[in-house]
């Protein structure tokens, strides 16, 4: 899986977006907020990634189990599916 083109990740305020940019701009007019992990689990996916590959960054990054670890995966992908991120 891999975030499509024109989709980048902002710090506002101390806080992270996903924004548009260039042509994806004219199409996309949401803001995304992010935390900590959402945020390593967007640019993992920005080189591309597995749902295994994502799982094992949030297992080696916190102290997560991995039950909980595929939950989160899940549920984020299906938010950057939904809005035509990923």
């Amino acid at each position: 899986m891999k975030i499509k083109e024109g989709f980048i990740v902002k710090e506002v305020a101390g806080k992270y977006v996903v924004v548009s940019v260039g042509d994806e701009a004219l199409n996309f007019n949401l803001i995304i907020h992010l935390n900590e992990s959402g945020k390593l689990l967007f640019e993992t996916l920005k080189t591309g990634a597995t749902e295994e590959e994502l799982i094992k960054v949030l297992l080696d990054t916190y102290d997560v189990d991995e039950e909980r670890a595929k939950k989160d995966v899940q549920a984020f992908i299906k938010v950057l599916k939904e809005k035509g991120i990923l």
